[in-house]
């Protein structure tokens, strides 16, 4: 079936001339969208000449002839007006790279990807570096704590056998010595008593006379003088005694005031030393004969690795490490 042209649908739109088209064959918008199989809102976007923003106009261009020929209206009419009023947008075309330019981005990219596989292989090496320089610090701390400790215990061991020694040999030496005195003064006793036995049977005994008299008393004279000048270096010694003490109480009355911590060390010694407030005050070793002394502290947190070695004073009284050395354990200790 054709359908005529009049001169008064040369000015319709492409949605008024398929309405119409609809109308004539007494079709409704909901028949239209049943046999197109399109959604009711689709026919009323075209037959309003709205093109919806979720549907390309390619496709939307395929709806309207889909629908131009189930009402008959020729193909070619309905295409010429949808041109004037929908023109085809034209595709623009890139341009075709060369092969060349596709090789030399390949390149630069296999050069970045190059680089970047170094850089993160160097940061790998270098972390595995770091952790194996702290594994082998911790293992040396480890070894030389190990051998302080085998120390302690050696020297603890050879201190008490020492002692054992010292305490059996004065009592087996004493024996002879007690033996010879006993010896000699009996030897003494032996040799004097003939003498005097002799003595007395040769010669009578004089009557004293005063020279003599006066001998016996000046002898008694200078041995009451020496025991008097005895005496006054005993009082000297006392005063010079008491006079030294008043000043060690005076040192200690500073110490206590001052919280001095002293340390002094016969061997090698790892020692750290923290305040209060946690500051580190000294970490590190000492060797024999060095010393450490802090003032000005309200306490302090002592850590000594071989407390064998060291001895430690605080307000001028001795900390007592004994209990550490026998264990032969590191020395954790705080002094307020």
């Amino acid at each position: 079936m054709k359908t005529e042209t009049y001169p008064e649908e040369a000015n319709l739109t492409t949605g008024q001339i398929l309405c119409q088209a609809r109308e004539k064959l007494e079709l409704s918008q909901q028949n239209v969208a049943d046999r197109l199989c399109l959604k009711l809102s689709t026919v009323r976007d075209i037959e309003e000449d709205h093109i919806p923003s979720n549907i390309t106009p390619t496709f939307f261009r395929g709806y309207i002839r889909a629908y131009a020929k189930l009402v008959q209206v020729p193909e070619a009419e309905i295409l010429s007006v949808l041109d004037k009023q929908m023109p085809a947008k034209s595709v623009k075309v890139s341009q075709m790279q060369s092969f060349s330019a596709g090789k030399k981005r390949k390149k630069r990219d296999g050069w970045l990807m190059k680089i970047t596989w170094f850089v993160i292989i160097l940061l790998l090496g270098m972390t595995v570096l770091w952790w194996w320089q702290n594994h082998k610090e911790q293992q040396n701390e480890f070894t030389s704590m190990a051998e302080q400790s085998s120390a302690q215990v050696q020297n603890a061991e050879n201190d008490s056998s020492a002692a054992a020694e010292t305490s059996s040999a004065p009592a087996k030496e004493g024996q002879p010595a007690e033996a010879s005195q006993n010896k000699s003064s009996s030897a003494q006793t032996n040799t004097g008593t003939p003498a005097t036995a002799s003595g007395e049977s040769k010669t009578a005994p004089q009557p004293a006379t005063p020279s003599t008299t006066h001998a016996v008393s000046e002898n008694n004279a200078s041995v009451t003088n020496a025991n008097t000048a005895d005496a006054g270096i005993s009082n000297a010694g006392t005063a010079n005694s008491a006079v030294s003490t008043a000043a060690a109480e005076v040192n200690n009355i500073e110490v206590a005031t001052n919280n001095e911590l002293v340390m002094t060390f016969s061997g090698r010694c790892w020692v750290e030393i923290k305040n209060a407030k946690g500051k580190t005050l000294f970490n590190g070793t000492k060797n024999k004969g060095d010393s450490l002394t802090f003032s000005g502290e309200q306490s302090y947190s002592l850590v000594i690795g071989a407390p064998v070695w060291a001895k430690v004073q605080f307000q001028g009284k001795p900390v007592d490490l004994g209990a550490f050395v026998k264990k032969g354990t590191a020395a954790r200790l705080t002094l307020k």
